[in-house]
């Protein structure tokens, strides 16, 4: 399943308007290179004969592709109680909304890939991806959750009598794309390469985690589904300079690059949402991560459904549905249970602004056989942080307000390093070829939702005034994320096969919240905290048999919260005459005593077997 392949305001404004001055100049750069290699071409057309009457673009192009079928079933789709059961209304007592379809049927993917390749000069080049991505209605989106269901037992979602709630429609067309995923052009002048287009740049180690791999949003509506981390990557316009630098006493293969994103992040598929979270944002949205409807749709999270109680009060899903007191709201003078959700729950996506442009620079070197990388991120989380506001409640009964709840996307600064080496064994064991990595990323100034919010049960109704509590649910520290791994690459291991080689991947992953409370939650609408220092654990080994034909690998992610463990064993057969066909099987298994752990255990009963069919083409 997973393959390789500030501060703020005075610091801002410098960094982009520096930003600005470098895009400019290398433009005209650009320009006016292009116009003196047009020139020494036709000079040079008129001193000899060409080699060929065709057009270099022509003779350099290059079209490729795939076309692939995916088929999953779930293993026990009744094991998937919470999104089945029947829910009243409150606002509506004499109408019983349906239960939802038990469908076993997980996905019917069909997607075709066109890869486009061409050089129209020795110094200039293109590349284009185009998607296409079907998959037919089913009963999962058209019953949704937001239609039929209730946020949390309890608790009105579908409040679409007061027009506060979704308005009412379904989802079943979220998945399908088309269209060109990137689209980029590169210019080689001397030592320098200027990429510049829709793409994806990877400044990370890992295989699975994301610690330095910070560039670019994800695809998350797959979920751990059957999606690997390369195509999870969102791509996103931006300029992309690779400076080659000469070598340094001990220092070779050295490069600057920086990458520069003003944010028109089109994307006009995934956007539309059941409760229209996204509406009127096509032109941007492409700059935070997509994610699968929840509730209700296959691959979205289970919702947290507990409730904690005190004195009567109930705490729901803060800061979505809470009860607080002290907030001056009229009606709401002694306590008020808030309830945000359709409307009231606003996004508030990063617009394209030039204080808003995302900005890094990269330095490469390698040290005898380490490469080593140092890099600098103005950047903004892709997953959103919940900020209640109250200068927009609304009492509608007494006891019972709306509120606005902003999800907003915080921005931070961020270094980060990464290294990695091979490591030469004695004797025997020199056959073994082991090779370490490692990487960093420090991060200032991240924002996490907290439940140390003033009045509500959580607090016994104190913290009113208090300093040290949080008034719009929101609290800041820094962030560090680290990873260590050790690879086995390509070992001989002729008692295992002597057709193919053994390949193991072993990776620890932590992030360090330096600032600690124990109030901060995991995320909005889930009781379950943010842990200090979280862990997870990869490992992955895989080999072939009979020259690639057979080529078995299982994988795994383990996280301690309630021993939860993510496990993807597959089998990928290709035939021996041919690799332009393939069939892929895999098993997506998810195990944990946690159902609301937000490491993998909201997942848990979405179980599923999956086959993978693709044929490669080549047009030209």
């Amino acid at each position: 399943m997973i393959r390789r392949s500030g501060k703020r305001y005075v610091w801002r404004m410098p960094l982009a308007l520096s930003a600005s001055v470098v895009v400019a100049a290398a433009v005209v750069v650009l320009i006016g290179l292009s116009a003196g290699i047009s020139a020494a071409q036709d000079q040079g057309a008129a001193a000899g004969a060409p080699a060929s009457n065709q057009p270099a673009f022509i003779k350099n192009l290059h079209i490729t592709g795939f076309v692939q079928n995916t088929t999953s079933t779930w293993v026990n789709s009744s094991a998937m109680e919470y999104n089945t059961y029947p829910v009243t209304n409150p606002l509506a007592p004499n109408r019983l909304h349906p239960v939802l379809n038990r469908n076993s049927l997980a996905a019917e993917r069909n997607m075709i890939q066109v890869d486009v390749n061409d050089d129209f000069t020795e110094n200039d080049s293109m590349f284009m991806r185009v998607w296409g991505v079907y998959e037919p209605s089913y009963p999962w989106e058209e019953n949704c959750a937001q239609q039929y269901g209730n946020l949390a037992p309890g608790v009105p979602f579908g409040i679409s009598e007061l027009g506060e709630g979704p308005n009412g429609h379904c989802n079943s067309d979220f998945y399908n794309q088309y269209g060109i995923r990137e689209l980029w052009f590169k210019h080689r002048w001397g030592p320098l390469q200027f990429f510049v287009g829709r793409q994806i740049v990877t400044w990370g180690e890992s295989l699975a985690f994301r610690v330095g791999d910070q560039i670019n949003p994800q695809d998350l509506s797959w979920a751990f589904g059957f999606a690997n981390l390369e195509q999870s990557r969102t791509p996103v316009w931006m300029l992309h300079p690779i400076l080659n630098l000469p070598s340094v006493g001990p220092f070779s293969s050295n490069f600057a690059e920086l990458v520069y994103i003003p944010g028109f992040d089109f994307m006009y598929t995934q956007v539309d949402y059941a409760n229209d979270s996204f509406d009127g944002m096509d032109n941007i949205r492409g700059r935070v991560n997509i994610t699968a409807d929840s509730p209700g749709g296959r691959f979205g999270v289970r919702t947290d459904s507990r409730e904690i109680v005190f004195l009567g009060a109930p705490e729901i899903a803060p800061p979505f549905a809470m009860v607080q007191a002290g907030i001056p709201v009229p009606g709401c003078i002694a306590g008020c249970f808030y309830l945000s959700a359709g409307r009231n729950v606003q996004q508030q996506v990063p617009s394209a602004t030039w204080g808003n442009s995302q900005i890094g620079f990269r330095l490469h070197t390698l040290v005898e056989n380490a490469e080593i990388t140092a890099f600098y991120l103005w950047n903004h989380d892709y997953s959103p942080v919940a900020r209640y506001d109250n200068r927009s409640a609304l009492a509608i009964a007494p006891g019972f307000a709306l509120r606005r709840v902003n999800l907003f996307y915080p921005q931070y600064q961020a270094v980060g390093f990464t290294v990695n080496r091979p490591i030469y064994l004695p004797g025997a064991l020199a056959q073994l070829p082991f090779v370490i990595r490692a990487e960093t990323l420090y991060k200032n100034h991240d924002a996490f939702n907290t439940l140390a919010m003033p009045g509500t049960p959580l607090n016994h109704f104190a913290g009113i005034g208090v300093r040290n509590f949080s008034i719009d649910g929101t609290t800041r520290s820094d962030t560090l994320l680290w990873l260590f791994a050790l690879d086995l690459d390509q070992a001989y291991t002729p008692w295992l096969t002597t057709t193919g080689n053994l390949t193991a991947n072993f990776e620890v992953m932590g992030t360090t919240i330096l600032s600690y409370s124990r109030f901060m939650q995991g995320a909005a609408g889930f009781f379950e905290r943010a842990y200090h220092n979280d862990v997870n654990m990869l490992l992955s080994v895989g080999s072939s048999w009979w020259w690639g034909a057979i080529s078995p690998n299982w994988t795994t992610i383990f996280n301690p919260n309630g021993l939860t463990f993510l496990s993807f064993p597959s089998i990928q057969l290709t035939p021996p005459w041919t690799n332009k066909y393939f069939m892929k099987l895999e098993w997506v298994d998810v195990q944990g005593t946690n159902q609301f752990g937000l490491d993998g255990g909201v997942f848990k009963g979405k179980d599923m077997i999956f086959a993978q069919f693709q044929y490669n083409f080549s047009l030209l």
